[in-house]
């Protein structure tokens, strides 16, 4: 006899199927990017931590340019000092600060058919315990859906990270991987500390574009 969990998982790849099949006669690449692939050149950023996985860049992903493009709220700013790993170039000079009860958004950017993780930079002068809540946000015409089926089929687009006062790579935070991008034209990754006890700066935001595990 199935399981309430499998009739759940079995309904969602019907949801995913049909959505698809309705797509299909309509659906064409944004500049944003759905399908196989994206354009621009990429990184092997945490190679130095032995995460040898090619990134692409986000737009803005260092502040450099400000808060441009990025979506900030309840004290969240582009404040001076950079990671001090300088990841993405030595002549960086800026980082975003998250306060308790902030949250910054990124740019919308490329996803893939195969893009499966994103990471970052992050330290935090707070709390050793506090965590920062990393959420990928999938747009589309059909996002509601893609929530929907995200929760039947038991997946997860949240992510939590930990970090101490020195600079370090966050861990890798997992997206949707295979079908499920083909229902989004861009992603974005939302930050907001999870707590009121963590002071934590971020830097240098990249996404693995081809499902390097």
């Amino acid at each position: 006899m199935r399981s309430p969990l499998s009739r759940s998982r079995a309904l969602g790849v019907l949801v995913l199927a049909a959505a698809l099949a309705s797509l299909g006669a309509t659906a064409t690449p944004a500049k944003a990017g759905i399908g196989l692939a994206c354009g621009g050149s990429t990184t092997q950023a945490f190679a130095p931590w032995y995460d040898f996985a090619s990134y692409w860049y986000a737009p803005n992903g260092g502040f450099e340019a400000g808060s441009t493009g990025w979506s900030l709220a309840g004290g969240a700013k582009v404040v001076p000092g950079n990671s001090t790993l300088f990841n993405a170039g030595a002549g960086d000079r800026y980082s975003l600060s998250l306060p308790k009860g902030s949250s910054a958004t990124s740019p919308p950017m490329c996803v893939s058919l195969f893009s499966s993780k994103m990471r970052f930079f992050a330290a935090n002068y707070g709390s050793p315990s506090s965590k920062l809540k990393v959420q990928v946000v999938y747009n589309g015409g059909v996002g509601g859906l893609l929530s929907i089926v995200t929760k039947l089929l038991g997946l997860s687009d949240v992510g939590y990270v930990e970090a101490g006062s020195a600079w370090q790579p966050s861990t890798p935070v997992g997206m949707l991987s295979g079908a499920l991008p083909l229902l989004t034209t861009s992603v974005q990754f939302r930050f907001t500390p999870a707590d009121a006890n963590g002071a934590w700066l971020v830097d240098d935001v990249y996404l693995d574009p081809l499902m390097h595990r």
